[in-house]
């Protein structure tokens, strides 16, 4: 793990869901993440922030300031190794069972 020069330093990855996209930001003592809607009316959807260098990573999601981003395996891969090379420290999160998840009105 190295961490870069010069910060703030970002990153696009595509979700894999609906043509959304998750940007990160690696800034000195902290972390952004935005999830936008698909171009061409792009839309930030979510936010989130977090005051240490450390976010957590599954195969299908990234969580990051008590919020978890949706990804699909290639983007959280994807995600996973630009963090690290950004020197961010990556913690593994349990996987989101999309059989049994829990969604607004419905119970599994």
């Amino acid at each position: 793990m190295s961490a870069p020069s010069a910060l703030p330093v970002e990153q696009q990855f595509a979700t894999g869901h609906q043509g959304e996209s998750l940007v990160l930001m690696v800034c000195q003592d902290w972390l952004w993440a935005g999830l936008y809607t698909a171009a061409p009316r792009e839309t930030l959807l979510q936010v989130a922030a977090s005051a240490s260098r450390s976010v957590g990573v599954s195969h299908h999601s990234l969580a990051l300031g008590g919020i978890t981003f949706p990804l699909n395996r290639l983007a959280a891969q994807a995600a996973h190794r630009w963090l690290d090379r950004q020197g961010v420290r990556i913690r593994s999160i349990p996987s989101i069972n999309r059989a049994t998840r829990r969604t607004r009105g419905i119970r599994a």
